[in-house]
């Protein structure tokens, strides 16, 4: 009876050292759970921040290509204005203005062609 005894508590203190280990892995599990719910956290505040810029660059590329085809429509606005003048014999002061009209739009056409490349290449 004796040793039935002293089996039992050595049973009862294996089983002990068991709970203690499991309570070790328990609160081992719990700090890695932690970590991961503030990983998440983490990774959502970046994925708002991420949506938020998609949204302005859409924005601003939205607002390059209005500009550029705003810029289209004047080019051609200037050249029916130089088929019409050269209609009418148009003088070398007449020809020099809209030749330095055109260059200045081709110059903003080709800066808003290069903003919208950019904007593009950055996403």
């Amino acid at each position: 009876m004796k040793q039935d005894i002293q089996t039992m508590k050595q049973e009862i203190q294996t089983m002990k050292q068991e709970i203690q280990t499991m309570k070790q892995e328990i609160q081992t599990m719990k700090e890695e759970i932690s970590e991961l719910k503030t990983k998440v956290n983490k990774q959502d505040a970046d994925i708002r921040w991420l949506k938020e810029q998609m949204k302005e660059n859409t924005a601003m590329i939205k607002a390059v290509r209005d500009n550029q085809l705003e810029q289209r429509s004047i080019q051609d606005a200037m050249r029916h204005e130089i088929a019409h003048i050269r209609g009418e014999m148009a003088t070398k002061q007449d020809i020099a203005y809209i030749h330095e009209r055109l260059d200045y739009q081709l110059g903003r056409i080709a800066r808003t062609e290069e903003e919208l490349h950019m904007l593009k290449k950055a996403n």
